[in-house]
């Protein structure tokens, strides 16, 4: 991941959003079963897509470009546990290639990092999956927005 690594790269984006653990996510010893935080992680891509919809689900779809997860990595530092609340930071991070490099914190309800996560998704063409090297215009436009500081 590129992120944090060029020194004239722009701050990462940056969304928060809480939920609480459900019950159908826990083990019998009523932790989160560790093949449902891939899931936070999409809870927090939604919620950066919708302070950034340019990033969304939607514009995607709509952009004629699929997004899918290619690198996946999480750290689990502490469990999660039934009815807890968690905070799921999502980062995306600047790159100059045809994808999207997020970081994630996920933190339990008394702020301790619960764990720690990051994914690569490239930008391909939905039909036949080919990866597209050449970051969109509508996607460009985004960038350059967002180098100059003017997103928000």
């Amino acid at each position: 991941m590129t992120g944090g690594m060029d020194e004239t790269a722009p701050a990462p984006l940056v969304a928060v959003c809480r939920r609480r653990v459900r019950f159908e996510e826990v083990d019998m010893l009523r932790i989160v079963w560790h093949g449902h935080y891939v899931s936070f992680l999409d809870d927090g891509r939604v919620a950066l897509g919708e302070k950034y919809p340019e990033l969304g689900y939607q514009r995607l779809i709509e952009a004629g470009v699929a997004a899918p997860v290619v690198r996946l990595n999480i750290d689990y530092r502490s469990p999660l546990r039934l009815d807890e609340v968690m905070e799921i930071e999502t980062r995306l991070l600047w790159t100059e290639a045809a994808r999207l490099d997020y970081a994630y914190t996920i933190r339990g309800e008394d702020g301790r990092i619960a764990a720690e996560a990051a994914t690569v998704q490239l930008l391909t063409e939905p039909e036949s999956g080919e990866i597209l090297f050449v970051v969109p215009p509508w996607m460009e436009e985004f960038r350059e927005r967002w180098r100059s500081g003017r997103l928000e």
